[in-house]
């Protein structure tokens, strides 16, 4: 067995394609095998299942948030009793585009849809041509989780997070949207610029004025929290901004952040309390991937960051895309370095 794959048909791009599984299966015919995973629960089984079948390659049928949970389970899976075995490692893993961001296929190079990508990857390994492949840094992330029965161990794995401030705050408003895309990014962007000029000026006590202004409002809403990177603690304990990753990331095409996460072993902190007019001042550094600048803000590379909720607010992170609820603390460091197959799909497909 050369490639694993997992489908989730109730994600919303397979919601109305109830061939999804069959589809892949023809594609990938003898050397690999498609299945479908309906909850988190049921991934980890097929994984267990494609480690013992020594799958080369393991895709996911989506985007960053469906690799985040092959990825995160598989490296679960492996510490398990069965797979203690040196032997047993995590194979390649790969997303197929099918997100809504897609940064992780964007940064490693990889292009074209699931049907393009399976379809050039069962010809390169049935011709014996080598597959390219990218090493990428991961995070490993530790913390507190609070839950019903009381506070348990918290860990994942992850490449970008929006932990607390206008980033986390972007991504909530990013997914209210039924078909979130490049053009919902600036709709965020434009919506919250048009909000500003009543929600943060006295114009906000008007009532009825101050509708229009919640927008901008909960954009900029801080987050309170401590902040500590490579040990020493950031001054304050309310931040417009706590993001961290493993590598540099495109939000459609419309945004880029963290270009010094490029060095390997290096996370990029971006954190801080820039106010919002500074923010909005970096938006063409944003554009363009540049370093941000300002009062307030803390763009630098970093190997351990810690941020510790102080409020009544529990941390409610994105990572990947994925939304976690309920963390008093997390702990950020450099994980597993992680190899992604470089896939281009040919224009046949």
């Amino acid at each position: 067995m050369e490639i694993g794959v997992i489908t989730n048909p109730n994600s919303r791009k397979n919601r109305n394609r109830p061939g999804r599984a069959q589809a892949l299966q023809t594609i990938v015919g003898d050397i690999g095998e498609v299945r479908q995973t309906e909850t988190l629960d049921s991934i980890k089984p097929v994984l267990r299942d494609f480690l013992r079948k020594r799958a080369r390659y393991w895709v996911a049928d989506g985007g960053d948030g469906a690799l985040h949970w092959m990825v995160r389970l598989g490296l679960e899976v492996l510490q398990e009793e069965e797979f203690a075995d040196a032997s047993y490692i995590l194979p390649m893993t790969m997303p197929t585009n099918g997100g809504t961001i897609d940064f992780v296929a964007s940064n490693v190079g990889i292009k074209g849809n699931a049907e393009g990508l399976l379809a050039t990857m069962r010809r390169r390994i049935e011709s014996g041509t080598d597959i390219a492949e990218t090493d990428v840094d991961s995070m490993v992330i530790d913390g507190v989780r609070a839950t019903a029965s009381g506070d348990e161990a918290f860990r994942t794995y992850g490449f970008a997070v929006a932990a607390g401030g206008i980033g986390q705050r972007f991504f909530g408003k990013y997914y209210e949207h039924a078909d979130p895309n490049a053009r919902t990014i600036m709709k965020v962007v434009t919506q919250t610029l048009m909000s500003m000029p009543v929600g943060l000026s006295p114009l906000r006590h008007v009532a009825a004025l101050a509708p229009l202004g919640q927008y901008a409002r909960d954009m900029f809403a801080p987050t309170r929290a401590r902040v500590e990177i490579d040990g020493m603690p950031l001054p304050g304990d309310e931040f417009t901004g706590l993001h961290v990753a493993s590598m540099a990331i495109d939000l459609g095409g419309v945004l880029r952040f963290f270009g010094k996460a490029a060095e390997p072993g290096m996370m990029n902190a971006l954190v801080g309390t820039p106010s919002p007019m500074t923010i909005v001042r970096n938006l063409p550094r944003m554009r363009r991937g540049a370093e941000m600048r300002g009062g307030g803000i803390v763009d630098r590379p970093c190997r351990e960051m810690t941020i510790t909720a102080t409020g009544d607010e529990l941390l409610a992170p994105i990572i990947d895309g994925e939304r976690y609820e309920g963390l008093r603390s997390m702990t950020f460091k450099i994980g597993p370095r992680l190899r992604i197959p470089t896939v281009v799909a040919s224009k046949a497909n």
